[in-house]
């Protein structure tokens, strides 16, 4: 498909779909991102597979892991590749990797989506980031809501981090990571931005998220490795 091209009908709702899943490699996710920008035919269609999915994540009963679960995570991290790769293609099948994908994805986009979606009345820019791994994957997605000094975390996949807690840091055109607090352990965290940092929170300003001590980074900065980050852009 070149560039903001509109595919035929049919091929247009599988593509929107796999969208809201989450599926799309980031350069398709971009693409995808211009064209419900411009169609409000596509715009539709986000919102009406949102729906549909949403329905899908109440009939999934919530579970909690067993204590045994962090000791096969480590095993699995010191298989060789083959294995790993493995791994990563049953969580792929899971009902769990669903489940979390497609709520990561509708908290995030919904809002946007809504507003693309009133004609004839102006909105305030909503601000949205993919958090990703060094290897591509997504770990989280941030909203900023219009005129809310705030950012909804929402993760696409359960994590156990053990003994440590995830913090988010919000970092500006000064380049220095300012904290924004510790991200509650597999769900969505809505986090103040506080008035200082206010003015740091726009197009290209970056939110990471780093591993730290149980109780936060002793220092006001990450001490930890940096598990995620993503640049904040405009839809």
């Amino acid at each position: 498909m070149s560039e903001h091209e509109l595919p035929p009908d049919d091929d247009r709702d599988l593509l929107i779909a796999e969208y809201v899943l989450g599926v799309l490699d980031r350069d398709a996710c971009k693409e995808v991102e211009a064209l419900v920008a411009r169609d409000p035919a596509m715009q539709a269609a986000v919102a009406a597979w949102q729906r549909q999915f949403e329905g899908w994540l109440g009939q999934v009963p919530e579970a909690s892991p067993p204590d045994r679960t962090w000791q096969r995570i480590e095993a699995q991290l010191f298989r060789n590749e083959p294995s790993r790769q493995q791994a990563r293609r049953s969580g792929w099948h899971s009902v769990g990797f669903w489940r979390w994908t497609t709520a990561a994805l509708a908290a995030g986009l919904i809002v946007a989506v809504f507003n693309l979606g009133m004609p004839g009345h102006r909105v305030a820019t909503t601000l949205l980031a993919r958090l990703e791994q060094s290897d591509g994957d997504v770990l989280f997605t941030a909203t900023v809501q219009p005129g809310e000094r705030a950012v909804l975390f929402v993760p696409t996949r359960a994590s156990y981090w053990k003994g440590r807690s995830a913090q988010a840091w919000l970092i500006g055109k000064d380049g220095k990571p300012h904290s924004l607090g510790l991200l509650p352990s597999n769900a969505a965290a809505d986090l103040a931005i506080p008035a200082e940092f206010a003015a740091s929170l726009g197009d290209g300003a970056v939110l990471a998220v780093s591993l730290e001590p149980e109780s936060g980074s002793p220092t006001g900065l990450p001490t930890g490795p940096v598990i995620a980050q993503g640049k904040i852009s405009s839809l």
